[in-house]
């Protein structure tokens, strides 16, 4: 019969014995470590992109909403596909309403009321019909835009000054000359700054300027602005927008390419917008 010593000095754990336990150990993590890898890199990219759909989205929809306030016929891209003319798409411009109504066109049965008679180059008031419009310093007049020549808020024939200011009025007036053209269902606009929508692929940002005043011409770049832009999004890898402008029976419709990138994930998106160009 052994000594106990002799059973207690067998049950040890040897050196090598120790080294090899720690060497397998660390084989089987590596492996483990090996598919976990992909899995958290995988994680990590799917929330990279989300939250670059998610900015993408945001701006998209924010574009969207301000151009369902466009003036008939205001919106315009330095391309237009219909006709074929040269142009990189990287600038939508609009101008925007910010209040609206009907203006009295001819007298009351009893011969009273302040009509605006177009035939009349001095007659520049008239009567509000229904509730009254509120119009600031800065804003114009607007009456039957169709954008183009003799018809056009940005070369000046369909916009006048007004010569009043305030919050619901239901008298107008504004400078002359008489507007050229009479609205078929008596409507006018009050319309603010336009705004222009700007794609800086250098900057790898989609801006917005705005209180830069009317030009007839479209800027050709957003180099020409000299006010400060605000940012909508950034990481824009690129950017596009398309306008077909449509006719009097149909609305217009602007469609919007924007690519955002970063850290090696890449989103395309694409929003389409309907714009009302009865006016």
């Amino acid at each position: 019969m052994r000594p106990a010593t002799d059973r207690f000095a067998q049950a040890g754990v040897t050196l090598v014995e120790m080294i090899v336990s720690i060497v397998i150990a660390g084989i089987l993590i590596a492996l483990v470590g090996m598919f976990g890898r992909w899995q958290i890199q995988s994680y990590f990219d799917i929330s990279n992109r989300a939250a670059l759909a998610d900015a993408g989205d945001t701006a998209l929809r924010r574009i969207a909403r301000e151009l369902q306030s466009a003036l008939p016929n205001s919106v315009r891209v330095n391309t237009v596909i219909d006709d074929g003319s040269s142009g990189d798409g990287l600038l939508l411009e609009y101008v925007p309403i910010v209040d609206a109504g009907r203006y009295r066109a001819d007298y009351t049965l009893s011969g009273t009321g302040n009509p605006l008679d177009f035939l009349s180059p001095t007659d520049t008031s008239f009567d509000v019909l229904g509730p009254g419009v509120s119009i600031a310093n800065g804003q114009s007049l607007v009456i039957y835009n169709l954008g183009q020549p003799g018809s056009n808020v940005y070369e000046g024939t369909s916009r006048r000054l007004p010569s009043v200011s305030g919050t619901a009025l239901t008298s107008v007036s504004f400078a002359s000359p008489q507007f050229p053209l009479d609205s078929p269902a008596h409507r006018f606009q009050v319309v603010g700054q336009p705004v222009t929508f700007a794609c800086d692929r250098a900057g790898s940002r989609l801006l917005r300027y705005t209180n830069y005043g009317f030009s007839q011409n479209q800027a050709a770049s957003a180099a020409a602005f000299t006010v400060t832009p605000s940012v909508l999004v950034d990481h824009v890898q690129d950017c596009q927008f398309i306008y077909t402008p449509g006719a009097l029976q149909r609305n217009g419709l602007v469609s919007i390419f924007l690519t955002l990138m970063e850290n090696g994930e890449k989103v395309d998106l694409l929003h389409q917008v309907e714009v009302l160009n009865t006016p």
